[in-house]
């Protein structure tokens, strides 16, 4: 990043780079608690509640749509004024843009939940709008880092989205998570605060990301990209040595997140851009013993990786289980929980466990509750507005069967709570004159018709229940082959009345899927198989066009900035295909993404190394 030609820059490029770097480094920081309502098509469908208490999405999709309507506009009147840079709309990466824009909204306006379409489902937030918002800041990105003056400038975006984030994973690494001080507290949730801290149930390291896998996908696409540069960018460049302690940092964050899938774009990324680089230095620039140094480095790197990673017992855990499924489908055919199945015989509803069966023997408030066929004696019982609820004790379960008579008809909810307090709720009702299990918004449910399924069959657990999801989602892109279900409508296609298979591998038939653990998947399913061929091409150009710029040479800063982009794009994608795209990591990638097109298209000719 030189200094003179950063002075080059115009009042209207410093302005654009600002809105720029405010994306990538300030959005995946914001969070603050929202009381959002529940929309029409999500209320008695999905969502039992009227509203949502959100710190993490909301208010960063209300960022994205901001930024993105500023840069809209500002963009606009500078190509308008001829004032500055402008947008090639005749490229290839524009055209692919618009293309898979006017793909998701032919399936936003075919979609049958429009609304969330649009706006996107609770608690996710990224519907059409927002997806309109990444193309803008990749189209723009890929506009202004095409000269290399302000591609420095945005450069210092993704340094101090590095900082904050990593500043912030750091500290969870250690111990220290600021979630749970008061000041931090009362900065969150505002008016909200009542005197204690929060409390988010998470041991792994998250940042303000959403979750450790949302984690682990960012950070596995940030070292990749500031390791790369520490490695190749040249010794008398001063930030060679900031790259390197923010790759440290950034390093440690990815292991703190405990996500194989950050740790898998990690590996697929830094080793791409390896094999790259090895090629560049043996057969353009003919410097074996360069490629041999820089290989030595890498290599090194990854040695220490896997020691350090040998150290967390978690992800040793995790790489375990999904070595012995895929090699043999060891370990993961067995059910999740206490619970293992449901039937229906006549009027009793039969809850299978590993302690044999619990059984409702329903007759309206003269129901019994039965273990292997011997009646259960209440502990206690009680009679309120809720209806007539008993208590008993069994197994090591604290069973409560609630008898309640309202607009939904009459039902019994048997509830057990496991040690841990862990509850599981079974409803069964009448339903024209016959017992029925029931969903939690007391329609019945087809128990025994279970969701169509493709693949992993006795490794439904692989990769946290991935194998689940996984094998219950690819059915759904025949019926979205062109035109797809919605922009974040994943959670409205999923079979959520697949009960059986919910309770079996995730431990509770009512808990709601809402997204498919999987970039390609969400994409294929919400807008169409078209789009997700579309934005694969789109991926592939880069990768082509990544190639063919480090090939054809420049000085030595240049391309390792071009290598350390393929790998943290490189990684991002990798991690996709365990982790969904979210508002809290899309945009930098997309803002990556674009900024790596840009500095393919920089020609230096025969610059001097900066």
């Amino acid at each position: 990043m030189d200094k003179s030609k950063k002075s080059a820059l115009t009042g209207s490029d410093k302005l654009m780079g600002i809105f720029l770097i405010i994306v990538v480094s300030l959005i995946p920081f914001v969070c603050k608690l929202n009381a959002v309502s529940i929309s029409a098509e999500e209320y008695g469908v999905i969502r039992s509640a009227q509203a949502v208490n959100d710190i993490f999405s909301y208010c960063k999709s209300v960022f994205i749509l901001t930024m993105g309507v500023i840069i809209t506009v500002f963009m606009a009147f500078q190509i308008l004024s001829e004032d500055g840079f402008t947008i090639n709309f005749k490229s290839k990466p524009v055209i692919m843009a618009g293309i898979l824009l006017f793909l998701s909204l032919l399936s936003c306006l075919f979609s049958s939940e429009k609304q969330t379409a649009f706006f996107g489902v609770s608690e996710r937030y990224e519907g059409l709008f927002v997806w309109v918002c990444y193309m803008v800041f990749m189209i723009v990105a890929m506009a202004f880092s095409s000269e290399r003056k302000r591609f420095d400038f945005l450069m210092w975006g993704f340094v101090l989205s590095a900082v904050l984030l990593g500043g912030v994973g750091i500290l969870q690494f250690f111990g220290y998570n600021i979630f749970s001080t008061e000041w931090f507290s009362k900065l969150v949730m505002g008016s909200k605060y009542s005197g204690s801290p929060m409390r988010i149930k998470f041991d792994s390291v998250f940042a303000t990301l959403y979750n450790p896998n949302c984690a682990g996908m960012y950070f596995g696409m940030m070292f990749s990209f500031f390791a790369v540069l520490a490695v190749l960018m040249p010794l008398k460049s001063r930030l060679k040595w900031l790259f390197a302690v923010l790759a440290a940092v950034l390093c440690l964050c990815v292991v703190g997140s405990d996500s194989v899938g950050g740790l898998l774009g990690v590996v697929l990324g830094i080793g791409f851009s390896a094999a790259v680089c090895t090629i560049y230095y043996i057969f353009v620039r003919k410097s074996k013993k360069t490629a041999a140094a820089a290989l030595c480095v890498i290599a090194a790197g990854v040695v220490g990786l896997i020691v350090f990673l040998n150290s967390n017992a978690v992800i040793v855990q995790k790489i375990n289980i999904i070595y012995n499924a895929v090699k043999n489908g060891e370990g993961l055919d067995y059910t999740a929980s206490f619970y293992e199945d449901v039937k229906i015989d006549g009027m009793k509803g039969i809850i299978v466990t590993k302690d044999g069966e619990f059984a409702v023997d329903y007759a309206g408030e003269a129901s019994q509750l039965m273990h292997n066929g011997r009646v259960l004696e209440p502990v206690s019982e009680e009679v309120n507005e809720n209806g007539r609820s008993y208590v008993y004790n069994e197994s090591g379960v604290r069973w409560t069967m609630l008898i309640k008579s309202d607009d939904d008809g009459e039902y019994a909810e048997i509830k057990g709570a496991d040690a841990q307090g862990t509850e599981t709720s079974f409803i069964f009702g009448e339903y024209e004159g016959r017992l029925v299990f029931m969903d939690k918004f007391k329609n019945p449910v087809d128990i025994d018709t279970p969701a169509e399924s493709v693949g992993f069959e006795g490794i439904e657990r692989l990769g946290s229940n991935r194998g689940y999801i996984w094998s219950r989602s690819i059915p759904l892109l025949k019926k979205n082959i062109i035109i797809g279900a919605g922009a974040d409508n994943f959670v409205f296609e999923f079979p959520q009345n697949d009960v059986i298979s919910k309770l079996r591998f995730l431990g509770n038939p009512y808990v709601i899927v809402d997204k498919p653990h999987n970039m390609f998947l969400q994409t294929g399913i919400n807008t169409g198989v078209l789009s997700l061929a579309v934005m694969l091409a789109l991926f592939a150009l880069y990768f082509v066009t990544a190639v063919r710029s480090v090939m054809r040479g420049g000085s030595q800063s240049l391309t390792a900035i071009r290598l350390a982009f393929l790998a943290g794009i490189t990684a991002y994608m990798a991690a996709g295909l365990t982790t969904d795209s979210v508002v809290s990591v899309a945009p930098v990638f997309w803002t990556m993404l674009g900024a790596g097109f840009g500095v393919n298209m920089i020609d230096e000719g025969a610059e001097q190394d900066q």
